[in-house]
């Protein structure tokens, strides 16, 4: 498809590793153009002894025939080898460029993180001034116009111009290295070349991590429990309608489904209140196989109440993909939505050594990476749409991180680490922000209309995918369960 943008999660891109598949394959060719000569100078040799004995013309043309196909044939295997070694070494100098261009530009984010960090008190002071200046005219503002009148100027000055920074593909990239670079700017900020230089090994986790180290030291001064984990319980309901995709009710409950559209369009997506998990079974010969499907943040406030979908669990399933921050003591709680999702799983039978395709949108679909990571399950793939997925260790499992360009959630989880099994898939969308759709990319519907181009890709490895969702349903049918997740009281 000429609008989506395919990339694999190694430390080289889609195109370095087709040059080396190409490579093999010709290398292929030239071994088999060596034996088919090698084969027609013995069948010549021995045609040539014969004709020599009888005399005879006729065999002595064929015999030079079949020395002009050896010599096609010798030719054909040496130029097939000199191709083959000549794309081994483009994709070589390739993936060389590409590791050292990666390099400088990361460098060139510490560096940058570390200025801002430097230059941030200046900043602040300036931004505060500015917002002294202003103050007045707004005063006199309300007074003449009335409060009403100002405030809705304002929502319509940042509707118009604060809103498309937000979906503007650079702002997102600036997101994407702010997530790895946060301990850069501490440094920056408080002139500290020891922490700068401890900042190569810290990325968007370990950022993480030191957020949710600074909410306990403030809950212990305060008392806030902002970002502070708590238990959860889940219990499995009927079928809602407030389960199913903003698009309207799924397929029948029943229908296997046919590719990526499908699963994003089983993601739950429900109101507070609502169920946030829902597992397909599907029985085979060798015993039952699933699908699980996780729904995105329902509650974006810092503060967690009863909705484990919330930003406090989002801050905590980043953290999980770091080793590092459990190392030094930092807090390491899983998030509560990813112990609700095991928690359904285990209610809903999924046992140890079952094949699981983990399916999200958001929030979900770090939690469906995590679950990819998990060498405990026997998660087979996973599917996340918009969730920062980048940061996840999840080596050689297949993991489809469907993105758009306009999209900041994805950007949280910072560049990432090499996953040879992740495949990215990422599309630019236009999508005009409003008060109330402030991030359209991230929207689940638009999600929706990106799987469907995705369905319609020739690339071998989506179709390698599409042939896992197969293996997993069998074709169908699959028995349905919902599952709604609510924090314990602390």
């Amino acid at each position: 498809m000429s609008d989506l943008v395919i990339r694999g999660g190694g430390a080289t891109s889609v195109e370095t590793e087709a040059l080396v598949v190409e490579a093999a394959r010709l290398a292929a060719v030239s071994h088999i153009l060596d034996g088919w000569s090698a084969r027609v100078g013995g069948i010549r040799h021995r045609l040539g002894e014969i004709a020599a004995a009888e005399g005879s013309e006729t065999l002595g043309g064929l015999v030079i025939d079949l020395d002009t196909a050896q010599s096609g044939f010798t030719a054909g295997g040496v130029r097939t080898a000199e191709l083959a070694w000549s794309l081994r070494m483009g994709a070589g100098r390739y993936g060389r460029a590409e590791w050292l261009s990666t390099l400088l530009a990361e460098a060139g984010e510490r560096v940058t993180a570390g200025m801002l960090g430097i230059v941030a008190p200046g900043l602040l002071l300036a931004g505060a001034s500015a917002a002294a200046i202003l103050a007045p005219g707004l005063a006199v503002g309300s007074a003449i116009m009335g409060t009403e009148a100002t405030a809705a100027g304002l929502l319509a000055l940042v509707e118009a111009h604060g809103l498309p920074i937000l979906s503007d593909p650079a702002f997102v990239a600036l997101v994407r290295a702010t997530g790895d670079h946060v301990d850069e700017f501490v440094a920056g900020l408080f002139r500290s070349g020891g922490l700068f230089g401890l900042g190569a090994g810290l990325e968007a986790p370990e950022n993480s991590a030191l957020l949710l180290g600074a909410a306990t030291v403030l809950g212990v001064v305060t008392g806030s429990r902002a970002l502070r984990e708590t238990d959860v319980r889940v219990t499995g309901v009927a079928t809602p309608v407030s389960a199913v995709s903003p698009l309207g009710p799924p397929a029948p409950g029943t229908a296997a489904p046919r590719g990526t559209g499908d699963l994003a369009d089983r993601i739950p997506a429900p109101p507070p209140g609502g169920p946030q998990v829902r597992i397909e079974r599907y029985d085979g010969p060798d015993g039952p196989r699933w699908i699980v499907y996780s729904s995105g943040t329902v509650d974006f406030g810092p503060v967690p109440r009863g909705e484990p979908y919330d930003t406090t669990s989002n801050v905590h399933v980043v953290t999980d993909a770091s080793e590092r921050a459990g190392l030094v003591g930092m807090p390491l709680d899983s998030g509560a939505a990813e112990r609700s999702v095991r928690a359904a799983m285990e209610a809903a039978g999924v046992a140890s050594g079952d094949p699981v395709l983990v399916v999200g949108h958001s929030a979900g679909g770090i939690i469906a990476a995590n679950l990819a990571a998990d060498p405990d399950l026997d998660v087979v793939g996973a599917v996340s749409f918009g969730g920062p997925v980048a940061q996840v260790p999840t080596a050689a499992t297949p993991v489809l991180s469907v993105v758009h360009s306009e999209d900041l959630v994805p950007a949280l989880g910072g560049s990432g680490v090499v996953a040879d099994g992740r495949l990215v898939v990422e599309r630019s969308i236009d999508a005009s922000p409003s008060l109330d759709e402030p991030l359209p990319a991230h929207a689940l519907t638009a999600y929706r209309d990106t799987a469907e181009l995705v369905d319609g890709s020739d690339h071998p490895r989506v179709e390698e995918f599409t042939r896992l969702v197969g293996e997993i349903t069998g074709g169908g049918p699959a028995r349905t369960t919902y599952w709604h997740a609510g924090r314990a009281p602390s």
